[in-house]
């Protein structure tokens, strides 16, 4: 379980990945730059061995310095990435410096090693104070992330052509090895207050995350001392901290760092004994951290907005239907009245006034037969609308079990999902219509698992994949599987590749079922067909097909549920 949604990069960690990147590209040559996104620059440096790239963000809820791999080639264009090429060329970065408890990292470049300093790119790691800036050899900023102006600041405003000057001093006491316990307690306890403030605010350095690793190695014991007040803490436990006070500190002197993954936070980088054995990168573990949050979080955020844009949809949907349905009602009595307008006339003598009513109830009743199938019409466009937006609501719960796909398929499954969304079901004023004969990039990467027999099984997340793997990618002798009369995925084996058995049919029929809306179901209804009995629905949504003949088996989704855990 994540305890925090995003571990930030705090003093200890900045510390251990500015010590490995020393070691790893100083010194080096600056060869290229890139810039992904408005708020993150990937630099390229050449050492002896080969390229390294580091990735700077100053995104306010994940600033960073990290190792990464060779990234693929974007963003070269961008004005920050085209003016640190320019500047930077052919400079050698022979220093990373950061001192004492400051978040701010110094890249130090000149002509080659042992020469003047002539350009500094500084990375200031501040929260939604984080920047980048490239100064030159009298500290004026030649460019840098973003400017902060007069209104946002009145303390420090930032501009291309000014003078760098640092950030206010940090507040609070320089953490010392040698402090005695006494000293160390005394200090901490002199404002009465929940530990995690009289910490925070008494020693530089101090991040939520370091808080609860120096408090226990369970999270749950860690919240709990944390938020006691310093005067209710027993003994012992002071103590435990102080020894735990006493091991950061020693490693930060001595640089022994190691990143876990275990413990009360998402990460910790000290407090464990170097191996040589296994003894991963810290910055290349960071990045994939990172990356895997950073994606979590657009794809939850996607997700979020997706649920509600669906429920919205769906809402005026239903209150369109059932507008529609009330005007049957009132209209269903066309019946009664041809019924009496014929009474009427069969009469032996009608008089002139009962003819006449009976044309003016014939004429009413055939205006209401005509308004009740205009509005029959309606119901069922209604009903349809309704029932392509509870697959897409299918599509979205099921993105929530996987098979080990990276969070990076996920992503791209989802936003698949989202664009299909915004093109047919809610449609923005300002969009431009769709095009059927519009070209399609093939589509993300497919859900799929291994039957008993080792044949292929896909499964549709959303009605493009649908459509790719039943009707573009399908081949004869393939099988297609579907929940009968309810929303679902397209499940399709790859009968085409090789020998099939019952076990593998049976597998097919019960993914059928958990990807379905009727999932909760014990048993449930599975057409099976072979894909060349698949013909789509023109004018439908992607991945909408009738199909000739099939079989009806019943899958169990219970069955099939250990093969996609819940994210």
């Amino acid at each position: 379980m994540n305890k925090v949604p995003i571990q930030i990069m705090d003093l200890t960690t900045l510390k251990a990945v500015v010590f490995e990147l020393n070691q790893e590209i100083v010194p080096s040559r600056f060869e290229n730059a890139q810039q992904i996104d408005s708020h993150t620059i990937q630099l390229g440096f050449r050492t002896l061995e080969k390229l390294k790239w580091i990735e700077i963000s100053w995104l306010a809820e994940t600033p960073r310095i990290v190792s990464i791999p060779p990234p693929k080639r974007y963003g070269e264009k961008s004005t920050l990435a085209k003016q640190l090429k320019n500047l930077l060329i052919n400079l050698a970065l022979v220093e990373i410096a950061q001192t004492g408890f400051e978040r701010i990292v110094r890249f130090k470049l000149s002509s080659r090693p042992g020469k003047e300093i002539e350009k500094e790119l500084i990375v200031e790691l501040m929260g939604r104070h984080s920047n980048i800036l490239l100064i030159n050899r009298t500290g004026k900023i030649i460019t840098l992330g973003k400017q902060i102006k007069n209104s946002q600041s009145r303390l420090r405003p930032i501009g291309t052509g000014d003078i760098y000057t640092s950030p206010p001093p940090l507040k609070g006491l320089v953490p010392d090895y040698f402090e005695s316990f006494n000293s160390w307690k005394e200090n901490i306890c002199l404002v009465p207050s929940s530990f995690k403030n009289s910490l925070k605010n008494t020693y530089q350095g101090i991040s939520p995350a370091l808080t609860l690793q120096i408090a226990s190695n369970d999270y749950k014991d860690a919240i709990n001392i944390i938020n006691q007040s310093v005067k209710s803490i027993e003994l012992d436990t002071w103590e435990a901290i102080y020894k735990k006070w006493k091991e950061w500190l020693l490693d930060l002197k001595n640089n022994n760092y190691t990143i876990s993954f275990e413990g009360p936070t998402d990460f910790k980088v000290w407090g464990q004994r170097k191996s040589k054995a296994n003894n991963p990168k810290i910055g290349n573990s960071l990045s994939i951290y990172y990356s895997n949050k950073i994606v979590e979080r657009k794809i939850n955020s996607i997700r979020e907005k997706l649920k509600q844009d669906l429920g919205n949809s769906k809402d005026h949907e239903m209150r369109k239907l059932e507008e529609q349905e009330l005007l049957i009602q009132s209209i269903s009595e066309y019946l009664t009245m041809q019924k009496k307008a014929n009474n009427l006339l069969t009469l032996q003598s009608p008089t002139k006034k009962q003819i006449i009513e009976a044309q003016r109830l014939f004429k009413e009743a055939k205006r209401k037969k005509r308004s009740r199938e205009s509005i029959l019409n309606r119901v069922k466009f209604y009903k349809k609308k309704i029932s392509e937006i509870e697959n897409c609501e299918l599509f979205l719960d099921s993105l929530m079990y996987g098979v080990n796909e990276a969070n990076e398929n996920k992503l791209d499954s989802i936003i698949e999902l989202k664009e299909e969304v915004e093109e047919y079901i809610c449609i923005k004023k300002n969009s431009p219509k769709f095009k059927s004969n519009r070209k399609k990039e093939d589509s993300s990467i497919i859900k799929e698992i291994q039957s008993p027999s080792g044949l292929k099984i896909q499964i549709g997340s959303n009605n493009r994949q649908n459509e790719f793997i039943s009707l573009r990618k399908g081949k004869k002798g393939d099988l297609w599987f579907h929940a009968q009369e309810t929303p679902g995925s397209h499940v399709v084996l790859k009968s085409s590749n090789g020998l099939f058995d019952d076990k593998d049919i049976e597998l097919a029929a019960d993914i059928a079922s958990f990807f379905s809306r009727a999932r909760g179901n014990k048993l449930t209804p599975i057409i099976m067909v072979p894909i060349e009995n698949l013909q789509r629905i023109s004018g439908s949504l992607p991945g909408t097909v009738r199909h000739r003949g099939g079989k009806v088996l019943w899958g169990k989704a219970e069955r099939a549920a250990k093969y996609f855990p819940h994210n």
